[in-house]
């Protein structure tokens, strides 16, 4: 890698990284306001499961987010989808070339987004009544669906992958308590369907 490479290498990172702070930050006030002298207690609480053993929720994780990953790779097959043009795409698309690249997408997204979107979103509002956590739910997914509209701009199959897969994850954590096997889907799907796109182009 030449050094204009490695700079520019570096700084796609950095983007990448500065594009997911904002969910970190956000979720970190949020916490503050709402659970206030027990922000700690709170953050420990999102990785460990109700009834289940870590190992239960490893393994979930990992069999849902392979089966997401088939069923909409086979998807995008099937109704021979190409993602449009962006300069969000492009810059992912970069960054999959590289075994860096690829850790932050995957695993650096997925960790982010949902301690956002599931641990915060979720696990600051339900515990109240079914209904509302059911509302809770479908607002955390709507809402993660929202900030995925850009990067596919009409493709319709695959906002109903990023919609379903919020509402999977959702459900995860909402059953288990835990967000391990959420970010597991999340960081296998990321994953499974950067290297196709990667492969395919």
């Amino acid at each position: 890698m030449s050094s204009l490479s490695s700079r520019q290498h570096y700084k796609l990172l950095l983007q990448i990284l500065l594009g997911l702070t904002p969910f970190l930050i956000l979720g970190l006030i949020l916490i503050g306001i709402f659970r206030w002298g027990e922000i700690m207690p709170f953050m420990v609480s999102l990785f460990v499961p109700d009834e289940i053993s870590y190992l239960s929720v490893t393994l979930l994780g990992l069999i849902v987010g392979t089966t997401i990953v088939l069923i909409s790779i086979g998807l995008i097959i099937k109704t021979n989808t190409e993602l449009p043009p962006s300069q969000g795409a492009e810059m992912i698309n970069k960054l999959l070339k590289t075994p860096s690249g690829i850790a932050v997408s995957s695993l650096g997204g997925s960790f982010f987004e949902e301690f956002f979107f599931r641990g915060v979103l979720i696990g600051l509002f339900i515990g109240y009544k079914p209904i509302i956590d059911g509302v809770v739910i479908l607002i955390s997914s709507f809402l993660f669906w929202i900030i995925h509209v850009p990067q596919y701009k009409g493709i319709y199959v695959a906002y109903a992958i990023v919609f379903i897969n919020g509402l999977v994850c959702a459900l995860l954590f909402y059953y288990t308590g835990s967000l391990i096997p959420a970010i597991l889907v999340h960081a296998i799907y990321n994953l499974g369907i950067g290297i196709y796109f990667i492969k395919r182009s």
